[in-house]
C-alpha cells in the first residue's frame, strides 16, 4: 500500500491503447531531464509485425541499455501471460535497474507500465512497493486507460494525478511534475 505522503508524488499517464504513452513518456523524461531534474526508471516500447503487437522490449531510461521483455510468440523457459510469453531475466533486470536507480536519489522515478500483472500481485510488483517506501519525490506510472480505476483505488491514487496524453500537452505535463518535486522536496 502507499504510504499516506507518497499517495500525491505518483502521476498516472494513460490514454487510448496503441496511443503513444510509451512516447509521451520518453518525451517527458527529456523534457524533465532538461529542466535539471535527474531521472530513471524504465520505459517498456512495443514492437509490430503487420501492424499487430509483436512484443516489448525493457529499456533502462538513464543508460539506454535494452533487454527483450515479452513476445507474442511462444519462447522457451520465458512465461505465458494472456497472450505474451515473458522474459523472466527482464524482470531480474528491471530489478536491478530500480535499485541503482533508487541508489542515485533521483527526483523521478518511471515505470512503464502498471497493469494486470500488479494488479495480481506479480509483474513489477516487488518495484512498486521499493519505491513506494522511498523518498523519491515523483513517480509516474503508464496504466492503460481501462485499468486506470482500479490502479488509482488500488493504490490510493487521487484523480488529480492522472495525466491523459489526449488533453496534455507534455510542456504542461513537465511543469507540473516539475512543481511537484520542488514541493516534495520541502
Amino acid at each position: 500500500m502507499v504510504l499516506r505522503n507518497q499517495q500525491d508524488s505518483i502521476y498516472l499517464v494513460t490514454g487510448s491503447v496503441q496511443g503513444g504513452k510509451t512516447t509521451y513518456l520518453s518525451q517527458l523524461s527529456e523534457l524533465l531531464k532538461k529542466r535539471g531534474l535527474k531521472i530513471c526508471g524504465f520505459l517498456c516500447p512495443g514492437s509490430f509485425v503487420a501492424g499487430k503487437r509483436a512484443g516489448f522490449t525493457l529499456q533502462n531510461i538513464k543508460n539506454g541499455k535494452q533487454v527483450a521483455l515479452a513476445s507474442a510468440l511462444e519462447t522457451p523457459e520465458w512465461t505465458p501471460y494472456k497472450r505474451f510469453w515473458f522474459n523472466p531475466e527482464a524482470f531480474t533486470l528491471g530489478s536491478e535497474w530500480m535499485g541503482e536507480c533508487l541508489a542515485q536519489a533521483p527526483d523521478v522515478v518511471i515505470i512503464d507500465e502498471v497493469g494486470p500483472m500488479e494488479l495480481e500481485g506479480s509483474g513489477w510488483s516487488d518495484i512498486l512497493e521499493t519505491v513506494e517506501n522511498s523518498s523519491v519525490p515523483v513517480q509516474i506510472w503508464n496504466v492503460r486507460e481501462k485499468l486506470i480505476g482500479e490502479v488509482m483505488k488500488r493504490w490510493g491514487i487521487p484523480p488529480a494525478s492522472v495525466i491523459r496524453i489526449e488533453e496534455m500537452e507534455l510542456s504542461q505535463a513537465a511543469k507540473q511534475v516539475s512543481e511537484t518535486v520542488k514541493r516534495n522536496m520541502k
